[in-house]
């Protein structure tokens, strides 16, 4: 298959991916797509001045975060151990975004591993190094007062599958999901991604989105 795949002219493979995600994608009348490098296709009904957005994993690109906080005047809570995002969001100096330098994982602390980069440049990923402090979406939630949140994007390098798994178990109420699956990494199988799209859809929540590995999700009580 994949012979096959280096065989034919990348612009094909291209067009090919865009017309298999589009199989995915729902038509609403409401999404958009924001960001410049990483970009994220949401539904803007569930965004507003007062909407409640956490967003797990920045590294060196917070357009998506500084297009939502532009258009709709919004807070976002941002968590990132790694030094490329603590430098991201210093040198963005938008009062907007309330980060924690932390990682989101299923316990307090986790251990990761240099993806690249280094110095300030340096972004981390699950992996079998050093330990770093941590927290999870059902803590910060109760820290901050927060019932429900109206959009949560993650893009955690490998984390994601815990992360929603905790969120299930503790059957926290979110109304749209934007998430990258890392089942590129050598470690990660496309079962693991198949299993957890199929434990969210199972509790409402629909695929509206795909493209490549980002998905995004709208759940039934915001349709």
């Amino acid at each position: 298959m994949r012979i096959l795949s280096q065989m034919l002219p990348r612009s094909f493979r291209h067009r090919l991916r865009n017309s298999f995600d589009s199989l995915y994608s729902r038509a609403l009348p409401d999404k958009v797509t924001l960001g410049v490098l990483s970009q994220w296709t949401i539904a803007t009904r569930t965004v507003h001045q007062n909407a409640i957005i956490y967003s797990g994993g920045v590294g060196e690109d917070i357009s998506f975060e500084q297009e939502l906080v532009r258009r709709y005047g919004v807070k976002i809570h941002v968590f990132d151990p790694s030094p490329v995002a603590t430098n991201t969001i210093e040198t963005a100096n938008l009062d907007a975004l309330v980060f924690k330098p932390v990682g989101l994982a299923a316990s307090s602390t986790a251990k990761f591993s240099v993806g690249g980069g280094t110095g300030a440049g340096t972004w981390l990923k699950a992996g079998s190094g050093q330990s770093l402090a941590c927290t999870n979406i059902a803590s910060e939630m109760a820290v901050n007062g927060h019932d429900f949140i109206d959009l949560l994007k993650i893009d955690i390098e490998g984390f994601e599958y815990e992360v929603l798994e905790g969120c299930l178990a503790e059957q926290l109420s979110i109304k749209q999901l934007c998430v990258e699956f890392h089942d590129f990494f050598p470690e990660i199988s496309r079962a693991k991604t198949t299993n957890m799209i199929r434990a969210l859809q199972s509790r409402g929540f629909h695929l509206i989105h795909r493209h490549r590995h980002d998905h995004t999700f709208l759940h039934q009580s915001a349709l």
